[in-house]
């Protein structure tokens, strides 16, 4: 596994540049001080820190996709709006 290392400011600045200044997940626009780059397929999982698998985010969608890869990240997602929308209904009938 490669190292978890600390970018130099080329490397932040080009993965900026790709990701036009936005949160590769949520989208969102996010400041250059405050982005973290976020590796696609993590280095615990066999990534890289080459270019290709480096994306711009913001601090809460990083720390949301953790070790995660997307699908994964989606699938969770997926597993929380079913959860909430089981219990809404749920929580709806008891009050009838």
């Amino acid at each position: 596994m490669p190292n978890r290392r600390k970018f130099t400011d080329y490397e932040k600045k080009t993965v900026y540049a790709r990701g036009n200044g936005r949160c590769a997940l949520c989208g969102r626009p996010i400041d250059f001080e405050s982005m973290t780059i976020d590796h696609k397929i993590p280095l615990s999982r066999g990534g890289t820190n080459d270019f290709a698998n480096l994306q711009p985010t913001c601090s809460v969608c990083n720390l949301l996709k953790s070790a995660l890869t997307m699908p994964e990240l989606m699938e969770k997602i997926t597993e929380i709006k079913r959860y909430n929308r089981k219990m809404k209904i749920r929580n709806f009938l008891e009050v009838m």
